[in-house]
């Protein structure tokens, strides 16, 4: 920066030297002279250097062996790491040994250290070891007494021995200056986290589909339970049972007249191949009436029921023929009174015709 006087001193010599020329060009030196030294005069702030933090250094002395704890930084904060250098000095004939910190710390986690090379100068070993301390939420941060072995090669066996050294409290603050506005919780509960809408979605799936599962499960349990239990009655009990699930039904008052005929004939059909062995349900009545016409066990009058109740059957399953009320009773009485009329098997040859 030059000095006002300065700056008018070398105005002043510029002026001189420039006399025998014109005054226009004097005068424009001159305002550029005086301008660069206005400018020179502008002051420049040097940013300060940032404030070190504090250390915290404890020191610790058992005969000639020397350990010194230096904590930066010396107050504890929640979000910043704490940095520890232990520097252990001992005669180069005495072994000394540290043992791991990491069960003697409160508050603090080790998240890494490293040691430098061991130095020797004057007869002294001097050792630095550095770890890096991350706060955990506690009430207390602390680094508790631990045992120092070592051991003097002086003599022969060698000599060990050990010392504990002494506790070690750090001060913290808060992360928030004043009033937080609530307290810290030392133990922090678990925080409920909603699961995504496909989560959610993928178990309420599953839930389905083992719904699903267990239903067709007992569905299918309860199927096999009826089909043993048809199983063990007799063809006319079977016969009987099926008739009264077919009116049950009510299909004529539904209209289907036709499907209740068709039901009505196989309900028949199947008993007399129960009952006697011959394969009804696949032959066509004409068929049918031929091959019960030549068994013995059918009397005259059965058949002549039998083809009566069987064509009166097929006007109305295949020539869309419409039965009064007083046909579809008799129907039903026929096929009721013909199953009801014969008895119960209990040869060996009547109960192989069961199914």
């Amino acid at each position: 920066m030059m000095p006002p006087y300065r700056q008018f001193e070398q105005a002043r010599k510029v002026g001189a030297g420039l006399r025998t020329a014109s005054p226009r060009w004097a005068m424009l030196l001159l305002f550029i002279t005086l301008s660069i030294g206005c400018g020179s005069d502008e002051k420049h702030t040097t940013p300060s250097p940032l404030t070190p933090p504090q250390t915290r250094a404890e020191t610790l002395t058992w005969g000639p062996i020397n350990l010194d704890f230096t904590f930066t930084p010396a107050t504890v904060t929640i979000d910043r790491d704490v940095l520890l250098d232990l520097k252990i000095s001992a005669p180069e004939h005495v072994s000394v040994t540290i043992p791991p910190l990491d069960d003697r710390l409160t508050g603090l986690k080790a998240s890494g250290q490293y040691e430098d090379e061991p130095t020797t100068r004057d007869g002294a070993t001097t050792r630095v070891l550095h770890l890096r301390l991350t706060p955990q939420i506690a009430d207390e941060y602390r680094l508790a007494p631990f045992p120092v072995t070592y051991t003097d090669a002086r003599t022969a066996p060698p000599v060990s021995g050990w010392f504990p050294t002494r506790p070690i409290v750090l001060e913290s603050r808060p992360p928030v200056e004043g009033d937080p506005g609530r307290t810290l919780a030392s133990d922090p509960q678990p925080l409920h986290i909603r699961p995504p809408f496909r989560t959610v979605a993928g178990y309420i799936g599953l839930i389905l589909l083992g719904i699903g599962i267990l239903v067709a499960l007992w569905k299918l349990t309860r199927r096999v339970r009826e089909e043993v239990q048809l199983r063990r009655l007799s063809p006319k009990e079977r016969a009987l049972r099926e008739l009264r699930n077919l009116l049950a039904k009510d299909l004529i008052a539904r209209g289907q007249v036709k499907d209740f005929y068709l039901e009505l004939t196989m309900i028949v059909r199947r008993y007399i191949e129960r009952r006697h062995g011959i394969r009804a349900p696949e032959q066509t009545t004409e068929e049918f009436l031929e091959a019960v016409s030549r068994d013995g066990r059918f009397t005259a009058d059965v058949l002549t029921r039998l083809r009566a109740f069987l064509q009166a059957a097929d006007m109305v399953k295949f020539a869309a023929h419409q039965p009064s009320s007083d046909a579809i009773g008799h129907a039903t009485s026929t096929a009721e009174a013909y199953i009801a009329s014969e008895s119960d098997p209990s040869d060996p040859a009547a109960k192989n015709g069961r199914q």
